[in-house]
């Protein structure tokens, strides 16, 4: 090695900076907007393959000048260390993935000029989370307090500079802002473990406001209230983003939870309260999805039914459980990724996603109609879509310890096919909107590449199985 090697760079001060740079330039060339976001989704693209190829067991790349870049150098800022390692590298990826797909989304149709340096700034905020390692309060325990400073930049992005009321985005607060008290005065108890190692009424104590914060945090019925209420208003790129993003961060504080604190799972009635609330919220999904007269709203509680199952995987302990949490939770993400892409050209072409002025639109929308149709039916399992084969294999894991729960969620879906097909029916009805201007060639081109990634994973769900085990490390 050349001296100029000694010169060594930390790998978080490229990724960091590359994570400013790209906010400071969005919102200096926001004039641009739709050049904006297709660079950042290409960079975002980018960085996420660049971490997907880390091998931590060479830790050091030597760049063509002969300086060197060290992957798990640690950063410490105010106390807390960040460190990337095989084990976030995951969750700092599949953020950056999902920033890829929400920037796509918004050059497709720009609708907010503002989003891509918002979206950069909670990307910095999400991986930053991810990569906190150490500190003086132990970083599951501090979370809730970031969630809630990431989950009010969001309400900005949810807004999307539109006049609509924002009562829906504010809603998104409540979950962190009711379970952080829980968490900092979990963390008074687990520091009192050790110097009571005897007492099991500590440990009991720690592990109930632990996993009630947790299950606050995941927002199930009936906190579940600001899902349809901001697809109502926000524009489907920035719902999309901002709900994958806080949903993988709550998946992965509950994998660093039942790791460093297995007694939140062995010493409370955690696990019969996530069957329960998953339950409940799986089945109000579908049954909402019924009667809603927005496509907006249709959506989010299709999705909701969907979050509902993941609850209800999570409350089953061990490695295939999380196996298939993570299995749905990228199912999710291209079913979401689908009927976002339809929306956003439904919406920008009717002006509204109000179901009841849509009559006959898929005659001339029809490639957008269909991606938002079958990538709504994929978040309930529809045959032949992407979210078939995990909605399959969670109603089978489910049966195999009680038949009773299965068959309500295969139910609750049923309900919420039938409002999609109900609006199948009045997208693709009489004509009523002829004056409608036709799909462009961009917009077909991303929902027939939507739609052609949907197919491909409901023909064979097993491309995602090397994403699954490179995730797996991230959730013990």
């Amino acid at each position: 090695m050349t001296s100029s090697a000694a010169v060594g760079v930390p790998f978080l001060y490229l990724l960091f900076g590359l994570f400013v740079a790209s906010a400071l330039i969005s919102f200096l060339l926001r004039s641009w907007p739709r050049l904006v976001a297709l660079a950042g989704s290409g960079i975002a693209a980018g960085a996420a393959a660049w971490i997907g190829l880390v091998d931590f067991e060479r830790p050091l790349w030597v760049l063509p000048t002969g300086w060197t870049v060290d992957l798990t150098a640690r950063l410490t800022l105010s106390g807390y260390t960040f460190q990337l390692q095989a084990g976030n590298a995951p969750i700092v990826g599949t953020t950056l993935g999902i920033a890829a797909l929400a920037l796509l989304l918004n050059a497709l149709i720009n609708l907010d000029s503002n989003f891509p340096a918002l979206a950069w700034i909670l990307v910095a905020g999400y991986a930053g989370m991810a990569l906190m390692a150490a500190g003086p309060t132990a970083p599951p325990l501090i979370a809730p307090v970031l969630l809630i400073i990431l989950t009010a930049l969001g309400v900005f992005a949810l807004q999307g500079g539109r006049l609509a009321p924002a009562l829906g985005p504010l809603r998104t607060l409540m979950p962190p802002l009711l379970a952080a008290p829980l968490f900092l005065v979990a963390a008074w108890y687990v520091e009192q473990i050790p110097l009571n190692p005897q007492d099991v009424a500590i440990t009991q104590i720690a592990g109930t406001l632990l996993g009630l914060g947790l299950l606050l945090l995941l927002a199930p019925f009936p906190l579940h209230a600001a899902t349809p209420a901001t697809a109502e208003v926000a524009p489907p790129a920035a719902m999309l983003f901002v709900t994958l993003l806080y949903q993988l961060a709550v998946l992965y504080l509950a994998g660093q939870l039942l790791t460093t604190y297995p007694f939140v799972f062995s010493q409370t009635d955690w696990p019969i309260w996530m069957g329960a609330f998953g339950l409940v919220t799986a089945v109000w999904g579908g049954l909402a999805a019924i009667g809603a007269v927005h496509a907006g709203r249709l959506w989010a509680y299709a999705a909701l039914h969907d979050w509902g199952l993941i609850i209800l995987a999570l409350s089953v302990p061990g490695v295939r459980s999380w196996t298939l949490v993570l299995f749905l939770f990228a199912l999710r993400a291209i079913s979401m990724f689908t009927t976002g892409a339809g929306l956003t050209v439904l919406e920008a072409h009717l002006g509204t996603l109000d179901l009841r002025r849509m009559f006959g639109v898929g005659s001339r929308l029809p490639w957008n109609s269909a991606a938002f149709l079958l990538g709504g039916l994929g978040l309930v399992g529809f045959p032949l879509t992407a979210g078939f084969a995990g909605h399959w294999a969670a109603l089978q894991s489910l049966a195999e310890v009680d038949w009773r729960p299965a068959a309500v969620v295969l139910a609750a879906s049923g309900g919420a096919i039938l409002g999609f097909v109900r609006a199948a029916r009045i997208m693709f009805g009489h004509l009523e909107n002829r004056a409608v201007p036709r799909e462009r060639p961009l917009s077909i081109a991303m929902a027939v590449l939507s739609l052609a990634v949907m197919i491909a994973v409901a023909v064979a769900p097993q491309i995602l199985s090397d994403f699954i085990g490179r995730a797996l490390a991230a959730f013990g």
